[in-house]
């Protein structure tokens, strides 16, 4: 399932600039009989999904035993409300999956908005199938991945909350390209154009707008990034901020990759 330019917004210092951003999900061992959990992955499942499965609707990736390599693990299941059907919208449907799924992610992964939305982890999202809904499926599902640009990399640990204390390595510390129209989020340890240096909450649980976020950004990332270098931030949708409570700003310095 993908959401182009609903999860974040770009702003570089000298223009503002549009994001694109995927939110998909996983697939995993399957309820049998018929009902609303009637093929629901595992929570705890781990696949071997490729960038391209985590753009569908519906997850079609392989599941792996946690011991074996893999680059997606299933971090919440939740029912979708009776008001809505799956025809409903995909902005609908996304405003469960940051009410109720997201939280489940973020007790995953653990640690802070900030130091979450510091990192190259991301969430991907799912719908069962049509021959699932058939059967009465009504579930939707969240899982994690790594990103790297245009791939998924394999996820380094099984051990929950996958991040750890302290500062974040550069196998899961978030960077960006080089691309300056679009936010392309990537591992440090791969090819980048810019580093997440640093980061600030703005403690409003209504969303301020483009144009509030972009002048505190302008103003505090000067002081959280690399002196002489430029910047730019990202921050959460209106959904997320407001269901979803991330209310962190991004602050990323141009390096010299």
């Amino acid at each position: 399932m993908t959401i182009r330019r609903l999860n974040r917004t770009l702003v570089a210092v000298t223009a503002a600039t549009g994001l694109a951003f995927s939110a998909a999900p996983a697939r995993a061992q399957m309820a049998r009989a018929d009902g609303p959990a009637f093929g629901a992955p595992k929570v705890g499942t781990c696949t071997t999904m490729t960038a391209t499965q985590a753009e569908a609707a519906a997850d079609r990736s392989t599941v792996v035993p946690c011991s074996d390599a893999h680059t997606a693990k299933v971090a919440g299941v939740v029912r979708l409300p009776d008001r809505l059907d799956y025809s409903s919208g995909v902005l609908k449907l996304y405003r469960v999956i940051a009410g109720k799924c997201r939280p489940k992610v973020n007790v995953m992964l653990g640690r802070t908005h900030a130091v979450r939305d510091s990192s190259a982890y991301d969430m991907v999202w799912f719908i069962p199938t049509r021959a699932q809904r058939r059967h009465g499926a009504r579930w939707m599902s969240c899982s994690i991945v790594l990103r790297q640009a245009f791939k998924l990399a394999r996820l380094p640990t099984n051990t929950t909350p996958l991040l750890p204390t302290g500062k974040l390595g550069d196998g899961i510390h978030r960077c960006l390209l080089a691309d300056t129209s679009q936010v392309i989020r990537t591992r440090c340890a791969a090819r980048h154009g810019w580093r997440a240096t640093g980061a600030f909450v703005i403690a409003s649980e209504k969303y301020p707008g483009h144009k509030t976020i972009s002048r505190k950004a302008g103003n505090r990332c000067a002081t959280r990034v690399l002196a002489g270098r430029s910047y730019r931030w990202t921050y959460s949708s209106k959904i997320d901020w407001q269901l979803g409570g991330d209310h962190a700003v991004i602050c990323y310095s141009k390096t010299s990759d």
